[in-house]
């Protein structure tokens, strides 16, 4: 910080008042305190000097980098009735300056608003984007506003000019077997058992192999940024199969018929073994298989949500309480593990979102996840899932962080799913997919997590106001099982 040049403003005013005279030597003040060199005539102009003069050589100086015009109701009517550079107010900066310089130069900074609360912008400037700092309530951040336009610092920044995505240049728009065997499918006269599980085989083959064409080994890393771009374009370019995927599996769900869902649990094992090599390649950077954690994650999102949609609670529960067998790399030894094995949070899109866009964002999988929302489904839809899942987990004591909770609007707590809890006909629909017998047995688990959260902060995002309610909690005060 010690190479930073030291900005030089001028501060133009009126001579309202004694007050208004005294917040203008405030500003000042504090603007010096923050390393600002401030020309003031109560500081600068001596007996004997030519008021005009001062006030139009520091205006035109190019040692003066600002100009602050400190707008009140006097300054306004002042300005607007000068046509020259003199008057009784020599401090007030005419129309005739004032298109004279260079308009970057002036700031206008409002001290004080009608009635209406509209501010007093003299005629020559009403177009011009000012600083409020007429009310207390947002002054702190008119001020920082100021200052940043003082130093050159703005908070939203342009960013670097990246490179366009790879995908628009492919010579061949990219088809995928699975959209035929959608069509194949619509084209059914009559729908069996047999025949969904015929299709589905296929489907979810077809899209493993298609999915296999999205591999990251080849791609540019010379650096975090290059290869987080390189991850948000494959992924970008991944979206027709992941539409695929939800579009069948939605008409499957919407059939009403049942077939084996093993087939899903099968289908999330391989899902999973895509995040290591293949036996015969060799050496391998530990970030080559993140999309495919990131799809395997986003799909059993998906997943979820369509089958809550459709209300099948028997393919929940078995998604959910089904032993998956995955094995790690460089073993030949399957283990039965919990879906819970599917959530992997994937950071290397932080370095390429922290410089792409000027805000920070709490999660930019989690953002990139909502930003591409398809197949029918909603956000909220998808967030519930999210959500379900974290609480399902909860009641197993396993970890499950939903990721994407920040981005339901209007987050009171509750999901559909357990405000129909109330009716005992539906516990005892869902009662599997919770893992319990009873209505008792439920509320002794939710007393469990209770006692064992106690101690435990809550559920969230560092640094964000909203957090997970606690699964106890949103039955707090309510009848489970209560109506019919």
């Amino acid at each position: 910080m010690d190479d930073i040049t030291v900005p030089k403003v001028f501060i133009s005013y009126s001579w309202s008042t004694p007050q208004h005279e005294d917040w203008v030597l405030n500003l000042a003040e504090r603007l010096v305190s923050d390393g600002v060199d401030v020309t003031l005539d109560k500081w600068h102009l001596k007996e004997g000097h030519d008021k005009y003069a001062f006030m139009e050589s520091n205006v035109r100086s190019d040692g003066i980098n600002k100009v602050l015009i400190i707008l009140d109701k006097k300054y306004t009517e002042k300005a607007n009735f000068r046509t020259g550079g003199v008057g009784t107010e020599t401090q007030i900066i005419s129309p005739n300056i004032y298109s004279d310089v260079s308009q970057e130069k002036f700031i206008p900074v409002v001290a004080e608003v009608d009635e209406e609360g509209k501010p007093f912008l003299p005629t020559f400037i009403e177009s011009r984007i000012y600083i409020d700092l007429s009310g207390k309530s947002n002054f702190e951040d008119e001020y920082e506003k100021l200052l940043r336009n003082i130093y050159q610092r703005p908070a939203n920044k342009k960013p670097k000019l990246g490179k366009p995505p790879s995908y628009l240049f492919n010579e061949t728009v990219i088809t995928f077997s699975t959209s035929n065997i959608i069509r194949r499918f619509d084209n059914l006269d009559l729908i069996s058992e047999n025949q969904i599980y015929m299709f589905l085989n296929e489907f979810l083959e077809k899209f493993l192999d298609d999915l296999k064409e999205f591999s990251l080994v080849n791609v540019d890393r010379t650096s975090s940024l290059t290869f987080g771009k390189a991850l948000v374009d494959n992924l970008h370019s991944y979206l027709p199969l992941l539409t695929d995927y939800v579009i069948f599996t939605s008409k499957i769900l919407k059939t009403h018929i049942s077939f084996d869902y093993q087939i899903f649990i099968n289908f999330f094992e391989k899902m999973y073994h895509l995040r290591f090599p293949s036996e015969i390649l060799g050496g391998y950077y530990p970030h080559d298989y993140d999309n495919f954690i990131f799809i395997t994650h986003e799909l059993f999102l998906y997943t979820v949500a369509l089958a809550v949609k459709y209300e099948n609670m028997d393919f929940l529960e078995e998604l959910f309480h089904s032993p998956y067998l995955l094995k790690r790399r460089n073993t030949n030894k399957s283990e039965p593990k919990r879906y819970s094995e599917l959530y992997t949070y994937v950071d290397t899109f932080d370095a390429y979102y922290k410089e792409t866009y000027s805000k920070n964002f709490y999660s930019p999988m989690a953002d990139l996840i909502s930003n591409r929302v398809t197949g029918g489904i909603t956000l909220k839809e998808l967030v519930e899932a999210d959500l379900l899942i974290f609480y399902v987990s909860s009641l197993e004591d396993i970890y499950w962080f939903p990721i994407t909770y920040i981005y339901r609007e209007s987050y009171l707590g509750n999901i559909d799913f357990f405000q129909r809890l109330i009716s005992k006909r539906y516990f005892e629909k869902v009662k599997g997919l919770l893992n319990v017998d009873s209505i008792e047995e439920f509320e002794q688990k939710l007393n469990t997590i209770k006692d064992r959260s106690s101690q435990n902060r809550d559920i969230g995002y560092s640094g964000s106001f909203e957090y997970v309610m606690p699964i106890y909690e949103i039955f707090e005060n309510k009848d489970i099982g209560s109506m019919r």
